[in-house]
């Protein structure tokens, strides 16, 4: 690779359309420096997705409708159903019964807020909730640091209020309490990842912005706006479609 005079900071150079080259440390050249005091430049390749962090507008992800994975087709059944519970507890208080109680308040008070208002609101909301692992999977893919896991069991809203779940659950429950705020569905999505930092698989709800990035909700009730590079992103769902982000 040939060498040039720039200033230390932050190049982003696309190859091929695939990769990013983002960091490139190297001491000035605007002026005369001898070589030998010249910081060698560190140069680091990531995957465009792992650099941008999650993004809308990859229709070369699409996989398949959401009902090719039936475990979460029959989630999005048994939601359907629940809303009815919903709506009368929303129409009649007298009819909210257990958790509908507070659910029905995170509603209202929901309604009058703005969208990003709206996000702080249920991201802690959910957050709240007790959290309890799935052993209800079955192996995807060997991924790094571990298996990524395509789960044969998702929560409804009403599953995870009563019951708590994991990080997938909390996604999932975050997804459907916007949609009952008036989210759209194609504005988010269900997003497993493994997170490079733990070592571990995670899942966070992505909000679409304006310009087809995304907002990650997390389970510590930060809304991870920039710096995502730390999650390689492996697939996500809403009840629009899934993605693949592996291949």
């Amino acid at each position: 690779m040939a060498s040039w005079p720039f200033s230390c900071g932050i190049v982003v150079l696309s190859i091929d359309g695939k990769f990013q080259l983002i960091q490139c440390l190297q001491a000035t050249a605007e002026r005369d420096v001898p070589k030998s005091k010249l910081t060698t430049a560190l140069l680091i390749l990531l995957p465009l997705s792992a650099v941008a962090g999650y993004r809308f507008d990859t229709p070369e992800t699409y996989l398949a409708e959401a009902s090719a994975l039936p475990a979460w087709g029959d989630t999005l059944e048994r939601h359907a159903d629940e809303r009815a519970a919903i709506d009368d507890c929303m129409l009649t208080e007298e009819k909210c019964e257990g958790r509908l109680n507070g659910l029905r308040i995170i509603l209202q008070k929901g309604a009058n807020l703005e969208p990003d208002q709206q996000l702080k609101l249920v991201n802690r909301y959910i957050n709240k909730r007790r959290y309890r692992r799935d052993r209800k999977q079955m192996s995807l893919s060997v991924a790094e640091g571990g298996q990524a896991k395509l789960r044969n069991h998702w929560s409804t809203l009403l599953d995870f209020l009563y019951r708590g779940g994991d990080c997938e659950d909390y996604a999932t429950a975050k997804y459907f309490l916007l949609r009952e705020l008036g989210y759209q569905a194609d504005d988010m999505r269900v997003v497993v990842s493994y997170d490079r930092s733990v070592r571990q698989h995670h899942a966070v709800l992505a909000i679409r912005q304006a310009d087809d990035s995304s907002w990650l909700l997390e389970i510590d009730n930060t809304i991870r706006k920039s710096r995502q590079s730390g999650y390689r992103f492996i697939y996500a769902l809403n009840e629009n479609g899934i993605w693949d982000h592996e291949n």
